[in-house]
């Protein structure tokens, strides 16, 4: 009887090895985890790197510097001319040239005008060996628009800075480093209560990011 019963009792302990026995693989097994998160990490900067360097596919953004920003400004208004309508200018979010929209389009539409194709070229050379990103942005003014074409201004503001970048492409240029948008009449440059505001606020703009 005292036998069985030293049995019983030393049954009842077992469970401690068992539980001690998981705590061993539960940290066994984390620490395996964050060995190989640590590993994968190093050896994926590694491979990065090499790709980096010897074939130049993953991307790095590429800054301009101010004396890069000035150059190319000088640059920009060379390729424009002066041309009534176009402005070029060295801004914080980047170099931005603003064209005024009748020197682009007729009003209402968003075809290129054929008188600005010699501009548009140069400009094309230029942001061909431009490093970074390009912007293309179209504005409106706040007078809704009628057109069988276009149902509203965000339609046209796409539309125009959508025809500028085709005409970019058909040039050769890269299309991956271009993208576009249109504003409509939701970021005017002057206030939309006067005629001279609106005109203004109808524009295209090509953003060179910094």
């Amino acid at each position: 009887m005292r036998r069985r019963d030293q049995d019983e009792h030393e049954n009842l302990d077992r469970w401690l090895i068992s539980y001690a026995d998981f705590i061993t693989l539960l940290f066994t097994f984390f620490a395996a985890l964050y060995a190989l998160s640590s590993v994968d990490r190093a050896k994926m900067e590694q491979f990065s790197g090499s790709l980096n360097q010897t074939f130049r596919v993953i991307e790095k953004p590429i800054p301009l510097i101010d004396n890069q920003k000035t150059m190319l400004t000088e640059d920009l208004k060379k390729a424009t001319g002066d041309l009534h309508g176009i402005t070029v200018k060295n801004e914080s979010r980047g170099v931005v040239v603003t064209f005024s929209d009748s020197v682009l389009f007729a009003s209402g539409s968003a075809e290129l005008k054929p008188e600005i194709y010699t501009v548009l070229e140069k400009l094309s050379k230029l942001l061909t060996a431009v490093p970074g990103r390009v912007a293309i942005e179209g504005h409106t003014d706040n007078v809704p628009i009628s057109s069988s074409k276009y149902s509203s201004n965000w339609e046209l503001s796409t539309a125009r800075a959508a025809s500028m970048l085709h005409f970019f492409i058909e040039k050769g240029t890269d299309p991956t480093k271009y993208s576009i948008a249109g504003y409509a009449e939701f970021r005017p440059l002057e206030s939309n209560a006067t005629e001279e505001g609106r005109q203004m606020n109808r524009r295209v703009e090509i953003v060179i990011s910094k």
